[in-house]
C-alpha cells in the first residue's frame, strides 16, 4: 500500500546507506585522480610554456579540464565527509589514532589550497599570455600540483588505515 502525504518514509536499511557511503569514497577516489592528472598536466604544460614552448593548446585544454576536476573532487569530499566523521574520526582516530586525524586534516588544508591555487593558475593562463606571467602562472600550477599529489598520498594512507 503506497505510503499517505505526509506520513514518514520507511527508513532505508542500513547497509543501503554504507554501500551508497562506499560508492561515494571509490567516486571520490576516481575523482580525485583524475583531478591529480589534470592538475600535473596543467603544470607541465604551463612550465613547458615558461621555457618557451609553444603549450597554449594545451593551457587551454587543462585550463578547464582540471579546475572541473578538482571542484567535482571536492564536492564529492564534502558529500562523503558526514559519513567519515560518524564512522571513521570519531570512533577510531579521534580516540586510538589521533595523528591519523591530524593528517587528514592536514589533507584538508592542502586539498583546499590546491584548489584555489588550480583555478587560480587556470583563470590566469586563460587571460594572460605575455611571456612575463608564463612563470608566475606555472608556479601557482606546480604549487597546485603538488598540493593535489601530497593530499592523494596523504587520502589513501588515511583510507588504507580504516576506510568506510
Amino acid at each position: 500500500m503506497p505510503a499517505r502525504a505526509g506520513a514518514p518514509l520507511a527508513v532505508a536499511p542500513a547497509g543501503d546507506r554504507q554501500v551508497s557511503d562506499r560508492a561515494l569514497l571509490l567516486a571520490h577516489a576516481v575523482l580525485g585522480f583524475g583531478a591529480l592528472f589534470a592538475g600535473t598536466h596543467h603544470a607541465a604544460h604551463a612550465v613547458l610554456s615558461a621555457l618557451g614552448r609553444p603549450q597554449a593548446r594545451a593551457l587551454r585544454r587543462f585550463g578547464w579540464i582540471a579546475p572541473v576536476a578538482v571542484i567535482a573532487q571536492a564536492l564529492c569530499g564534502l558529500a562523503i565527509y558526514p559519513a567519515y566523521r560518524l564512522r571513521v574520526r570519531a570512533p577510531d582516530f579521534d580516540l586510538y589514532a589521533p595523528a591519523v586525524a591530524q593528517l587528514f586534516d592536514f589533507k584538508e588544508h592542502l586539498s583546499a589550497l590546491a584548489l584555489a591555487l588550480v583555478i587560480g593558475a587556470s583563470v590566469a593562463g586563460r587571460s594572460d599570455d605575455t611571456p612575463e606571467a608564463r612563470w608566475p602562472i606555472a608556479a601557482l600550477s606546480s604549487t597546485g600540483a603538488g598540493f593535489l599529489w601530497a593530499a592523494a598520498i596523504i587520502g589513501l594512507y588515511v583510507t588504507a588505515r580504516h576506510p568506510l
